[in-house]
């Protein structure tokens, strides 16, 4: 007799997100006015929550009050008009000084050269004019080193610059969107829509409800990713970091005339099953989102928290930064690389200093020192060098590089140039 032994079924393990920790998520990476926008969205479409009274017209005063920003050469400056009739306006921050500023805080050196390129040639719309090749020629680097930071560069703000297609701009923003990967998906066959609904339908795998959905996040994209006008931003700072003492303090700022309430009355009407299940589930998301804004919170307090341990001596001069990443927290914090992502992406801190991007408090660093301090030691070796006899970057180079600091002779030029120190050949003729 011949036993005959039949795998019936496959075991597997599954990770499924459940609604509460999907909106955790979302909400982590909102800044507050974006917090705000999606609080206001909710509320019109959740007939269980409210928002409570305000509990007098000077709160209501204060909490009207909004506060403008321009981001100008990288910096943050509040908006103050003058008291006179005529007062002046910040110079506004181009895209393309915009985009050199972030790929500053998120590149390497030979990343960024290579951003640079990119960045230099975007048309007015913020689309990329040369191809993956001739720009690999152009810097000697491979092409896969050119479509790696060209990656990077579509997902900074404005998501979508450095794109070749609209669909591919497109495409960026709904990942930003958190938009289903059936969306992303459907958006590369957007030329299909010429053939008729129907049609588009069927080659995308998209139901009727699914078609309606996506067509509401198509109105939510922006074809001309680059075409900001002014490129002015209105920012508000997520948090507030300063000494008391020698104690760091944290505040993180609640959303302006937010006090949610959740009417749990409603369900007293819940008379039928039908009403019943869909109270029970508005109330259910409605207690869904007042934990994520406790959890969004909260995530953004321990991670300020730790970063400021790190950073702690910016609090005392604005200018001292240490190198420090997102795994160093995510380690510290015993947390997922990608939630610090999440709760660094588009936040602002208010310093004594400043309101800064909080990425400005990631510096990558170089044989364990951070780029300020190669700074400084540039300067230092150029100031006492022999005024006949200067040294060049080359020079300067393998002088780090006895004290432990590998650092390319390009980046010691870029570094040198930013500090407005003039080369070699001026210093020797100024010198004489």
């Amino acid at each position: 007799m011949k036993q005959k032994i039949e795998q019936v079924g496959k075991l597997t393990l599954q990770l499924k997100l459940t609604p509460g920790i999907l909106l955790n998520l979302q909400l982590l990476q909102l800044p507050i006015l974006k917090l705000e926008e999606a609080i206001l969205n909710e509320i019109e479409e959740n007939p269980l929550l409210e928002l409570e009274e305000e509990e007098s017209s000077q709160e209501k005063e204060k909490e009207e009050t909004v506060l403008d920003f321009v981001i100008e050469d990288g910096n943050v400056f509040l908006y103050e008009p003058k008291e006179e009739t005529t007062f002046e306006i910040p110079s506004p921050t181009s895209l393309r000084e915009s985009l050199l500023q972030q790929a500053r805080l998120e590149l390497d050196d030979k990343e960024f050269e290579i951003a640079s390129l990119i960045i230099d040639n975007l048309d007015k719309k913020g689309y990329l004019t040369l191809s993956e090749e001739e720009i690999g020629n152009r810097l000697s680097v491979s092409v896969e080193d050119v479509k790696r930071v060209r990656e990077k560069i579509k997902r900074f703000t404005p998501a979508g610059c450095g794109s070749y297609t609209l669909w591919e701009a497109f495409a960026v923003q709904l990942e930003e969107l958190q938009a289903p990967l059936k969306f992303i998906e459907a958006v590369k066959k957007l030329e299909l829509l010429k053939k008729g609904k129907k049609h588009f339908m069927e080659e995308t795998g998209l139901s009727e409800e699914e078609f309606e959905e996506f067509l509401c996040c198509l109105k939510r994209l922006d074809p001309e990713p680059g075409n900001t006008g002014d490129f002015n931003v209105k920012i508000a700072p997520d948090i507030r970091v300063y000494l008391s003492g020698e104690k760091i303090m944290v505040e993180i700022i609640s959303p302006k005339t937010f006090a949610l309430k959740i009417n749990s009355g409603y369900l007293r009407y819940a008379t039928t099953e039908e009403v019943k299940k869909y109270i029970t589930e508005k109330y259910q998301r409605a207690l869904n989102l007042k934990k994520a804004i406790d959890q969004r919170n909260e995530t953004l307090r321990k991670v300020a928290e730790a970063v400021f341990e790190v950073q702690k001596e910016f609090l005392r001069d604005g200018k001292t930064l240490k190198p420090l990443s997102y795994q160093d927290i995510a380690e510290k914090l015993s947390i997922h690389e990608s939630t610090i992502s999440r709760a660094v992406k588009d936040k602002f801190v208010e310093t004594p200093y400043g309101i800064y991007p909080f990425k400005y408090f990631f510096r990558k660093s170089l044989s364990g020192e951070s780029t300020d301090n190669i700074k400084e030691k540039i300067r230092q070796i150029i100031e006492s060098e022999d005024k006949k006899k200067p040294l060049s970057d080359s020079k300067i180079a393998e002088i780090l590089k006895k004290e432990g600091i590998k650092i390319a002779r390009r980046t010691v030029a870029k570094y040198r140039e930013e500090m407005g120190i003039p080369g070699v050949f001026e210093r020797r003729a100024k010198g004489k």
